[in-house]
């Protein structure tokens, strides 16, 4: 086992993962952690794993939420998690979609998932390996973004998971499957050591 534990980093996605669904949340008093998910997490940062929440967040882009709105409902995670023991990294935000109603977030970009902008810009900033990371969602774009870090990808089936668990399966038949993301922890932590080790990023 490295000095980092298990795996370099968690790169969890937030609403419908690591938080209970609620669409384009904008209110902090919403925030729910999903059951379970802080005494796993916390088994991997005691251990020395680094967790970072990437998140689509186009509600910026299509003028339903703003950044400070963003900020808040991230804030209250971080909170809620921190007194749980569990530390938070780094959240990273795309606010970017092509069919919104902002000119300046409504454009493609490299960040939003299935893209990894964020997940690399983390990575070099940290010195992390990306073959010794984990991506966990309920969605196809979490998983597609850790099939093209090359880290380990899990699919939950909260938030809009059971749309995409097909698709996972298609598109990624590698993919840890859980129901949960205490589920997916725990099928994470259960690796092979050899797995955990991971490949060179493609």
């Amino acid at each position: 086992m490295t000095a980092r534990g298990r795996f370099d980093a968690l790169f969890l996605d937030r609403d419908g993962t690591l938080i209970v669904e609620r669409g384009y949340l904008s209110d902090p008093a919403g925030v729910r952690l999903s059951p379970g998910a802080a005494a796993g997490l916390r088994r991997f940062t005691d251990a020395g794993t680094l967790l970072f929440v990437v998140s689509n967040q186009s509600g910026i882009a299509r003028g339903l939420l703003t950044w400070d709105a963003v900020n808040a409902v991230n804030a209250e995670v971080e909170r809620r998690l921190l007194a749980r023991g569990v530390p938070v990294a780094g959240f990273l935000v795309c606010p970017h979609y092509p069919g919104g109603t902002v000119a300046a977030y409504s454009r493609r970009c490299r960040c939003r998932k299935p893209g990894t902008a964020l997940h690399r810009r983390a990575i070099r900033a940290f010195g992390l390996k990306a073959g010794r990371c984990a991506v966990v969602g309920d969605k196809w774009d979490d998983v597609g973004a850790g099939v093209a870090l090359g880290a380990a990808a899990a699919h939950v089936l909260t938030g809009h998971g059971r749309l995409h668990r097909r698709a996972v399966e298609k598109r990624a038949p590698g993919t840890i499957l859980a129901g949960t993301l205490a589920g997916a922890l725990a099928k994470l932590e259960a690796l092979p050591q050899s797995r955990k080790a991971g490949h060179p990023s493609r």
